[in-house]
């Protein structure tokens, strides 16, 4: 016979190892959403698993509705850590509801007798049941939602499958159905599924975490744009593909931004540069990168467009920042951008840093005129290309040292 006081045992330390884990992340990633709710669900394992160790299937009141309650507690608190952990807002009225008609309905129903199961199953199954599905109809189901979905469906299919067997063996279909040795099973798979979904949602926590890493890795503090590695890379991966499709860059400096800097403070040329990002953001495609490579240095990587279809875009960004005036404490303060443009030659395997190096030959012939404008210079004939600037400029001729201008940045 089963000895169901060692499995509630196990229930138990599986239960402290948890909340060890939790504790220990909660520790060290305070802000991490959801872990404050694992790491109370596991408290509550714990003392669920102590008061039905201390039951041993006796049938005491206390301790048989008090541990199943507590235990269904620590589901609904998984269940509201898994929303929390994915940004939305835990349903607190529903899970209070449930939980406590489960607990009405299991004191209310109350007597020694193992035809009491399929309501005590169905209870811990109802929250585990709304987790699945929650993670079931999300659109993104990364690897630790796949292992917890997988580990709640077999939870809830023992579960199942034990309270069909005292529903069968009541009516008298099958009243030699051995309930003890398929309550052990259950037990044993339920306490397995309860360490795999603890470890999913530790996966998802870890790939959250490296999520952020990375993000951060490729992002500008200042603006939240793409920094220079994410643009580069971004570029290399378009010159890879031998501009199988269109493509543009673009380089774009904020003009006189030294002078906002001496003049007016860091502070004011930190918000120069978030009002720049900001205006042009506007104007650029939802599969364009749009990046701050350092300094007062924007790139764009322009995709699916060439020529004066890029030069176009280069006098939006332009005509963006004249319409958008920046305040710095009262006072209104003109900003404006030099841009230099070059296309990617199509069928040809551009190495990033040309393309780069000829767009910054582009950008320095708009900072030798007026700048407050762009130049073009198309790549497969760099002596020679069109400007525009905010007086209407005609084409003009690179000057012949501008090869040998360096990289902006």
């Amino acid at each position: 016979m089963p000895d169901f006081y060692t499995l509630y045992l196990i229930v138990l330390i599986a239960g402290l190892s948890h909340c060890v884990l939790w504790a220990a992340i909660l520790y060290r990633y305070r802000t991490l959403p959801g872990v404050r709710y694992w790491l109370t669900g596991s408290v509550a394992h714990v003392v669920g698993g102590i008061l039905l160790a201390i039951d041993g299937g006796i049938g005491n009141f206390a301790t048989t509705v008090g541990g199943n309650a507590v235990a269904c507690l620590a589901f609904h608190l998984n269940t509201v850590g898994l929303r929390r952990f994915h940004g939305d807002r835990p349903r607190w009225a529903l899970h209070a509801g449930l939980l406590a008609a489960s607990i009405m309905a299991m004191a209310l129903t109350w007597q020694p007798w193992w035809g009491q199961n399929p309501l005590y199953v169905t209870s811990q199954c109802i929250p585990l049941v709304l987790a699945a599905l929650y993670l079931a109809r999300r659109r993104t189901r990364e690897l630790g939602a796949l292992i917890t979905m997988s580990a709640l469906a077999s939870a809830i299919t023992a579960h199942g499958i034990v309270a069909c067997a005292v529903t069968v063996r009541l009516s008298g279909i099958a009243p030699d159905v051995s309930l003890v040795s398929l309550a052990a099973i259950d037990l044993l798979v339920f306490i397995l599924a309860g360490i795999i979904w603890n470890f999913g949602f530790l996966v998802s926590v870890v790939d959250s975490l490296m999520a952020k890493v990375e993000r951060l890795a490729a992002e500008d503090d200042l603006t939240g744009l793409p920094n220079r590695r994410q643009f580069m890379r971004q570029l290399t991966g378009e010159c890879a593909r031998g501009a199988a499709e269109p493509f543009s860059v673009m380089l774009m400096d904020l003009d006189r931004f030294k002078g906002i800097n001496d003049g007016l403070g860091h502070m004011a040329g930190d918000a120069a540069l978030k009002h720049v990002a900001d205006a042009v953001r506007r104007i650029i495609g939802p599969a364009d990168v749009f990046a701050r490579l350092g300094g007062d240095e924007f790139g764009i990587l322009l995709r699916g467009v060439q020529g004066d279809a890029a030069g176009r875009i280069a006098e939006q960004a332009n005509a963006a920042l004249r319409a958008s005036p920046f305040l710095w404490r009262g006072e209104r303060i003109g900003l404006t951008i030099s841009i230099g443009v070059t296309s990617a030659v199509p069928g040809r395997h551009h190495m990033p840093e040309e393309l780069i190096e000829c767009a910054d030959s582009a950008l320095y012939v708009t900072k030798g005129r007026k700048r407050d404008g762009w130049t073009f210079l198309p790549f497969a004939s760099r002596p020679n290309f069109g400007a525009g600037h905010a007086g209407g400029a005609k084409a003009t001729r690179l000057p012949d040292r501008a090869s040998r201008i360096p990289l902006a940045g």
